[in-house]
């Protein structure tokens, strides 16, 4: 019995996260992003590589409270289930989702592309998925990573703002989303209106099975997510300093490239 209840509040706040994501934004931080940001990271969790980035943070008070209630529920509820997502899933059926899924996000890479005019990388991105989505077996398979020509820098709504001269705005933190900006905020819902799942110009007509997608997504890229969160913020004097520094310098390099 206890078990029932603990997998139906599980799969509660899982769908709780799924809706935010459908109506608020697209998804917690990317796990591509997370991993950059990692990247970005020294030990003690100060952003040192690749120069310094600055975000305002009015909300100071109310994102670290945030922030907390968020990596309560990350450590606590999410973690556990990732663990028994990985003994009940094989790796090559989780990396099969994940690439399909990644596939279909083609319209959102490609308009970001489109909008700061970059026709090149907006072909290459073309080019990716038609590779993936004909000899990948419909984004299966990442049968375009052993092209160098087809692997563009990924791009978005928020990124497109940045290099039209738009400003962070100010640091948020998202309930269950994790970190953001007012920019990359209203970005992320500017997403939505070109991904193919997401309402409200969705390819999927019926919302159950449009539910089922963002679920399984979401779900799928728990694991992943769950690890590289708990190295960013495991080892960081303060975890809510070293994720908000972060995720200004990931955005900062993002929009530069």
């Amino acid at each position: 019995m206890i078990y029932l209840i603990r997998s139906g509040i599980i799969l509660g706040l899982l769908t709780s996260w799924t809706f935010c994501s459908q109506t608020m934004a697209e998804d917690f931080v990317d796990l591509d992003d997370l991993m950059e940001m990692d990247q970005l990271l020294d030990e003690d969790g100060s952003v040192t590589r690749g120069g310094s980035a600055e975000i305002a943070d009015p909300l100071k008070g109310i994102n670290r409270a945030i922030f907390g209630f968020n990596d309560s529920v990350y450590k606590n509820i999410f973690q556990p289930f990732t663990r028994q997502y990985i003994r009940v899933v094989p790796k090559e059926l989780r990396k099969g989702l994940g690439n399909f899924f990644n596939n279909l996000e083609y319209p959102v890479r490609l308009t970001g592309n489109l909008l700061q005019f970059r026709f090149g990388r907006a072909s290459q991105e073309t080019g990716k998925f038609l590779v993936n989505t004909t000899a990948g077996m419909g984004g299966f398979m990442d049968a375009a990573q052993n092209f160098e020509e087809l692997q563009p820098p990924r791009e978005d709504i928020g990124q497109v703002f940045g290099a039209w001269g738009f400003k962070h705005g100010f640091y948020v933190v998202l309930p269950f989303l994790g970190p953001s900006s007012l920019r990359d905020f209203v970005g992320r819902i500017g997403g939505n209106y070109v991904d193919p799942i997401s309402e409200p110009w969705t390819q999927v007509d019926d919302s159950t099975d449009r539910l089922i997608l963002l679920t399984t997504d979401t779900v799928n890229d728990l694991p992943e997510i769950i690890n590289v969160y708990n190295s960013i913020t495991g080892s960081a004097i303060d975890p809510y300093t070293a994720m908000r520094d972060g995720y200004a310098q990931l955005r900062a390099a993002q929009v530069a490239e």
